[in-house]
C-alpha cells in the first residue's frame, strides 16, 4: 500500500517540476527579442556587400575576398577607430556604454591583427603604400539581463531537487553584437576583404549570462579573429603558389 505521506510528497514534487516548466517557458518567448543576427547598413559599401557569401566553414557570416588580394605584400594595418552604426531596431545605446563598446572592439582588432601585421595610429600610414585600411561598426548590440536569465537556472535547480530533471534551457537574454568590417588598400581603397557577422550568448559561458555586455565583447573578440583568419588563409594560398612556381623553374 502506497502511504499518504508518499502520495502527497509526490504531488508537491509534481506542482514545482510543473511551476518550474511554466516559468521557463513564458520566459522563453521573450527569447527572440535577444537574438543577434547579420545586418546591412551601408557601412559596407554596396557593391561589395553584393558580392558576399557563406563560406564552407562560416554558414553563417557573409564573407567577401577580393580575388586578386595579393596579401603577401602588405605588412601594415592601420585601424580607423571602431564605430557605433546602429541597425532601425537597435537599442539605444548610452554614450559612456558606445564608448566602451567600441573601444573594445578596437582593442580586439589591434590584439587579432597584430599577430600578423604592423598596426598603426589611425591616420598616421603617411602615403599608405602597402598598408591596409581597416574599418569596423558595430551594427547591433544587447546587453544581458541577469534578472531573465536567472529564472530559467533556478527553474532547473528547483526541478532537480523535486526530482523531476528538465532539459537545460538557454537563457532568454544572453546579450550579443553584430558587426560590419571593410579591409581595404590603404592607396586605392579597394576593399580587399569585407566581413558581416554577429554572436549571440552561448549557455555554456555563465559569467556573461550576468555581465551585461560579456557576451558582446566576445562577439567582437570572434569578429575580429574572423577578419584575421581570411588574411591568414589568403597568404598561406599565396605562399604555396609562389613555392610551387619556384619549383616548377
Amino acid at each position: 500500500m502506497i502511504s499518504t505521506s508518499s502520495c502527497g510528497a509526490g504531488t508537491r514534487r509534481l506542482r514545482l517540476v510543473a511551476t518550474s516548466l511554466i516559468a521557463c517557458a513564458a520566459i522563453a518567448t521573450l527569447m527572440g527579442c535577444a537574438g543577434q543576427k547579420l545586418t546591412r547598413t551601408g557601412f559596407i559599401p554596396p557593391e561589395t556587400y553584393a558580392q558576399m557569401t557563406p563560406t564552407k566553414d562560416h554558414t553563417d557570416d557573409l564573407i567577401y575576398v577580393n580575388p586578386n588580394i595579393d596579401v603577401v605584400r602588405y605588412h601594415t594595418v592601420m585601424i580607423e577607430p571602431v564605430i557605433w552604426k546602429p541597425v532601425a531596431k537597435a537599442p539605444k545605446l548610452p554614450p559612456k556604454a558606445e564608448a566602451r563598446m567600441t573601444a573594445a572592439f578596437q582593442k580586439e582588432l589591434g590584439e587579432a591583427l597584430g599577430h600578423d601585421f604592423r598596426v598603426l595610429p589611425a591616420g598616421d600610414c603617411g602615403a599608405c603604400t602597402d598598408v591596409i585600411r581597416v574599418r569596423a561598426a558595430i551594427t547591433n548590440i544587447r546587453r544581458s539581463k541577469w534578472y531573465y536569465n536567472a529564472i530559467p537556472v533556478v527553474a532547473g535547480f528547483a526541478a532537480g531537487a523535486a526530482g523531476g530533471g528538465m532539459p537545460p534551457i538557454p537563457p532568454p537574454f544572453p546579450g550579443g553584437a553584430s558587426e560590419e568590417l571593410v579591409a581595404a588598400d590603404g592607396v586605392t581603397g579597394e576593399a580587399l576583404v569585407a566581413v558581416a557577422t554577429y554572436n549571440n550568448g552561448m549557455p555554456w559561458n555563465p559569467l556573461g549570462q550576468w555581465l551585461p555586455y560579456a557576451h558582446a565583447r566576445r562577439a567582437f573578440h570572434l569578429a575580429s579573429l574572423l577578419l584575421d583568419e581570411q588574411f591568414k588563409k589568403e597568404k598561406k594560398k599565396e605562399l604555396a603558389a609562389q613555392a610551387v612556381a619556384s619549383a616548377a623553374n
